[in-house]
Formats: C-alpha cells, sequence, structure tokens
C-alpha cells in the first residue's frame, strides 16, 4: 500500500482551498462532543472557510464487538463503578493500555485508512483519549505530514493514553497537568494549557441575573439552588432536590429563602416526577438547557457531579460548587481541583450535602461569597479561542 500524497498547509492566506479539520471523538458521556463541536464553532469563527468534520470513531470506525463498547458506558459507570475503575486503571498501566489499542486498531486498520483517505484532513484533532493510540500510527502511514492534536477533557485525572508521544500538540486544562505530561516524556515545548474548552456563550457576558431567572421560569428575588446530574440526568437528583427542599423549608420556615432549579437533561421521567411533587419550596425541573450560561449565571449555588465540563463552565461564572460524587477514575481528581482551590465542596451523603446547601444561601452567605471568587479564578473563558488560535499559529503554521 503506498502512502496518499502528503499535502501542504498554507502557511498565509486561505485563498489556496478550505482548512479541512477532522476531529474525533465519541458519545462516552457528553463532555467529548461538547469540546468537539464547541471548537468546530470557534474554528468557524477563527477560519470560516474552515470545513469540520466530527466523527465517532470508537462506534462507527472500529471493529465489531469493540463499535459496541462506547453504548455500554453510561451503564458501566452507573452500576458498576468499581469494575469501570479497575478498566481505567488497568489500561492506565502503559503495556496494557498500549497492546489494547495494537488489537483493536489492527483489527480496525482498513476502517480507519478509509475514513482518513475519504475525509482528507489538513489536520486531524482527538478530544478523547482512546482515539490517539489508534488513529495516529494509522495517520503516520497514510499521511505522515498531517498534523495530530490532541485536546485533553479531563480536568485533573489525565489518563495515559491521552498523552502520546507523536502528538503534534497537546492542549491541557491546567499547569499542573503540564507537569504531569511533562513527567510522562512529553516534550514541554508541545504541551500548552490553555483550559478546557467551553460553548461559546461562556466567552459572552451572561444575561442579567433577574432576566434570567424569569427566562427559566424562576423567582427572579430568590437565591437559586442549581442541581444537575449530567447529560443524563443520573445520581441521586431526586433525592438531593427533596433532602435540600426540606432543609431550606426548615431553615426558614416564614417562607421560602431559596429556590431550587433542576437540570433533568434527556431524564424525562425524573422531570416529570419532580414537576408534579408538592414541595415546600419553588421547585423548577428543566430539561436539555440551551442557555446554560445564563442559567449558571443565574444560580447561587451548583450541585451536581465532577464532570469536568461543568466545572470548567461553573467556574467563569463564578458558580460555587457541592460535589456529590463523581466517575472512578476519571474524574476524582476533578474533585481535588474545586475542592483544594476552595471553589467548592464535596460531600456524598445527602442529607448532609443538603443541610450544608441551605446553610450557604441562607445563614453563611460570606463563605459562599468566598467560594464564588475562588470558582471564578479557576475560570478559563477564553479557553476554545485560544485553543484554536493556538492550533493555528503553532501548529499549521510551522
Amino acid at each position: 500500500m503506498t502512502d496518499a500524497p502528503a499535502r501542504q498547509i498554507p502557511a498565509e492566506g486561505h485563498a489556496a482551498r478550505p482548512l479541512r479539520v477532522l476531529i474525533l471523538m465519541s458519545r462516552t458521556g457528553g463532555g467529548h462532543i461538547a469540546s468537539a463541536r464547541a471548537l468546530e464553532a470557534e474554528f468557524h469563527v477563527q477560519r470560516p472557510d474552515a470545513r469540520i468534520t466530527i466523527v465517532d470513531l470508537l462506534t462507527d470506525h472500529v471493529a465489531f464487538p469493540f463499535s459496541r463498547m462506547p453504548a455500554t458506558y453510561d451503564s458501566v459507570v452507573n452500576h458498576t463503578p468499581r469494575l469501570w475503575h479497575a478498566m481505567w486503571r488497568l489500561t492506565a498501566l502503559a503495556p496494557v493500555g498500549r497492546s489494547s489499542a495494537a488489537v483493536v486498531r489492527r483489527l480496525s486498520r482498513t476502517r480507519i485508512e478509509a475514513l482518513l483517505r475519504t475525509s482528507a484532513p489538513d489536520l486531524v484533532i482527538s478530544v478523547h483519549p482512546l482515539v490517539n493510540h489508534l488513529v495516529l500510527p494509522v495517520l503516520e502511514r497514510v499521511a505522515p505530514r498531517i498534523p495530530f492534536v490532541t485536546v485533553v477533557t479531563d480536568l485533573g485525572g489525565i489518563h495515559p493514553l491521552w498523552l502520546h508521544p507523536r502528538n503534534a500538540a497537546v492542549y491541557l486544562p491546567t499547569e499542573r497537568a503540564v507537569e504531569l505530561a511533562v513527567a510522562r516524556g512529553l516534550p514541554r515545548a508541545r504541551l500548552h494549557a490553555h483550559g478546557l474548552p467551553i460553548r461559546a456563550d461562556f466567552a459572552r457576558a451572561a444575561a442579567e441575573r433577574g432576566d434570567s431567572r424569569r427566562a427559566f421560569g424562576l423567582d427572579p428575588g430568590l437565591p437559586v439552588i442549581l442541581v444537575m446530574g449530567g447529560g443524563g440526568g443520573i445520581g441521586p437528583m431526586e433525592a438531593i432536590v427533596a433532602a435540600t427542599a426540606d432543609a431550606l423549608s426548615a431553615a426558614a420556615p416564614g417562607g421560602p429563602a431559596a429556590q431550587i432549579a433542576v437540570v433533568c437533561a434527556s431524564n424525562g421521567a425524573l422531570q416529570a416526577r419532580l414537576a408534579a411533587a408538592n414541595w415546600p419550596v419553588p421547585v423548577t425541573a428543566l430539561g436539555y438547557v440551551d442557555r446554560m450560561s445564563d442559567l449558571m449565571e443565574a444560580s447561587d449555588l451548583l450541585v451536581t457531579k465532577a464532570g469536568p465540563g461543568t466545572i470548567a463552565e461553573a467556574s467563569i461564572r463564578g458558580l460555587p460548587m457541592i460535589l456529590y460524587g463523581f466517575i472512578p477514575g476519571q474524574e476524582g481528581a476533578n474533585v481535588d481541583h474545586v475542592v483544594e482551590a476552595g471553589a467548592g465542596l464535596f460531600e456524598p451523603r445527602v442529607a448532609a450535602l443538603a443541610e450544608r446547601a441551605a446553610q450557604l444561601v441562607t445563614a453563611d452567605r460570606d463563605s459562599l461569597a468566598v467560594m464564588a471568587e475562588r470558582a471564578r479564578a479557576l475560570g478559563r473563558a477564553r479557553a476554545t479561542q485560544d485553543i484554536v488560535a493556538s492550533i493555528l499559529a503553532d501548529v499549521l503554521a510551522r
């Protein structure tokens, strides 16, 4: 098999032809597709000629039965977290991770080659750790001059599979992550710490708080505790809402001292139950929210699992957090990221969480304000712009 001819990327001017960018991800959780779409939107801003293709590599371009594994992700992490943690730790061992990827790559090589030849990219971007060891060796054979870039979408726990040594550049969320990558042998010159790619609306000023509360059906005069559980509306959200409503009612028996907004996302059954219940304080159950930046700006406290994208977005809006859970392995270090900065708390016990949340939005507003400032200090509102600008200047213009 002969290699496809490599193409030169114009360093100046866009007249030659549109820039073709292939972004590789997998729908294992909502964060990878959200990051891919954020990068896509920003490329269109900075390079209007760019043609972006987002591909779920693991589902659509690897061999059976491995192509079925992403569909089991939610079930495994929610119902057998210890099994997931064991898998995460096992694949973090270099021999295991590399050999496992080699087996899948060998069986999937023809499909991956076809993808690369058909899409004919000028740049390949990975936003998923399992992509790198599958694609980079194939890309080096098919089109060795096409740069491959990784944008890490984890905040703290950087799995070694993110850090393939032949990346042209790796974009990491923090300087701590850069030091970790250096310790694992990557050249510092290829490492950039710009933050996590986030939705474009977080780079703009949010709407006025009162207006946003009205737009979401909230009381404009009451503090808001925002409860979230990721794109699937998972976790003990219903129990958290019930306990927090009771704690708020006990904290202010004369009338509601605060209200609760719940993002149920795709969990329509949860939304229906919450909307139908009789609560001692106002509870607003929402489905999918397109204007998350405005909703976070409208809120005083976030109760959520430790998803990296949610934490990054809340930090930009200066929204203090109580984290109630995390996916073992990949999200454990996200808790440390928040707690060590003083931007939030970790409390997995529902009753204790509810009491602390009610206390923060009623009697302990000073502590809440301190947490808000420390959360804001973690925020990187220009992360997506800076990542794309660096790719265009530091990778494609070489």
